[in-house]
């Protein structure tokens, strides 16, 4: 039997302009570079935890989101974050749409916002310790 799989190594998302979807991810997301960028490459690599997120030029960007059976509208990717009311605070300061925060029991926080391609990507907070309860 071959070795499963153990970790994502790369997630390639297509995007329309590689340099105005980087300025996106790195302005609002804090996400860094991999590999150097010049203008006019088909694609930027970016580190995200210890995998790798391309941003890979294409003329047609897919659908990158789903609604659940229950009506939800769910992202493809859920990226996670420390301190995410703080994230959630510094994203509404500097007047980037997001979502409501949303509470799971067991589950955490998370919220979700839109990339320049319309893409949705959600944040989550982790676990939540024990004896964390939503906060209102």
């Amino acid at each position: 039997m071959a070795a499963p799989p153990h970790r994502i190594a790369v997630i390639q998302w297509p995007v329309k302009n590689v340099e105005r979807s980087l300025k996106w991810y790195q302005d609002v997301l804090g996400v860094t570079l991999t590999f150097p960028f010049t203008p006019g490459d088909p694609a930027a690599w970016l580190c995200i935890g210890d995998a790798g997120f391309g941003l890979v030029q294409t003329e047609d960007v897919p659908r990158l989101e789903f609604t659940d059976s229950q009506g939800n509208l769910q992202s493809i990717v859920q990226l996670q974050v420390n301190e995410i009311h703080e994230v959630y605070e510094d994203l509404q300061n500097k007047k980037v749409a997001v979502s409501d925060m949303k509470y799971i029991p067991d589950g955490g926080y998370s919220f979700s916002l839109t990339d320049p391609d319309g893409n949705t990507v959600s944040l989550w907070g982790g676990w939540p310790s024990p004896g964390e309860e939503q906060a209102e």
